[in-house]
């Protein structure tokens, strides 16, 4: 369980937003805290990434994604189907 205080003026806005919502407070500020540690973390793996990126074996399969279907399959559109 975590505990912190507030500026009143956002404690009002943080209410009113979990209003507006519909959701209890707690779930509105559980909501902000793992979105804010996400966006944190984020750019934490951005620098270390920036510093170590990917070695060439890591890097292997990436050709795989660009890989399509050896056959063309154009002639399975037919006539009616290419009209529209």
């Amino acid at each position: 369980m975590l505990s912190f205080r507030v500026p009143p003026e956002e404690a009002t806005r943080a209410k009113e937003c979990a209003a507006d919502l519909g959701v209890a407070l707690s779930e509105l500020c559980r909501e902000a805290l793992r979105r804010h540690i996400n966006a944190i973390l984020a750019e934490r793996d951005a620098g270390i990434y920036e510093k170590m990126p990917f070695a060439e074996d890591e890097l292997a399969l990436n050709a795989v994604e660009h890989w399509g279907p050896e056959e063309d399959w154009s002639d399975w559109v037919g006539d009616d189907d290419a009209a529209g």
